[in-house]
């Protein structure tokens, strides 16, 4: 798989690191995607993209497209604080949430099934 990291840097979690951890999540979830691109950006672009595609006019943490994840890091950087862990670690399970997403699951109309796997798919990959 091809995985293309764009947008603002994430401290202490380099863009291959990244990419390599993308990979690992879909090995992990036994799925396939050729191409994955990866977008960090603000919570301003995350408001506009949730305004304009779920007709939410809030930022949210992490947005999935076809073959492609939109993270906040504003929200991503919250939501580290609140669960007192780092934000290269909130990172990884935006991404392992977005995986999924893009493998198709949804965790608003699967009765669990998204949630169970994403479980599973943490655990293998070493997030806890």
């Amino acid at each position: 798989m091809r995985v293309e990291v764009a947008g603002r840097a994430v401290p202490r979690l380099s863009r291959r690191a990244i990419a390599a951890f993308a990979r690992r999540v879909l090995r992990a979830a036994r799925g396939s995607i050729d191409e994955l691109s990866i977008a960090f950006v603000d919570d301003a672009a995350m408001r506009a993209l949730n305004r304009k595609f779920r007709r939410k006019n809030k930022t949210t943490d992490v947005l999935t497209f076809p073959d492609e994840i939109v993270i906040s890091l504003d929200q991503a950087r919250r939501q580290a604080r609140d669960e007192k862990h780092s934000l290269a670690t909130e990172v990884r399970y935006l991404i392992a949430h977005g995986v999924l997403h893009a493998l198709g699951y949804d965790h608003e109309t699967d009765n669990g099934e998204m949630n169970a796997l994403e479980l599973r798919v943490r655990e293998k990959v070493g997030l806890r």
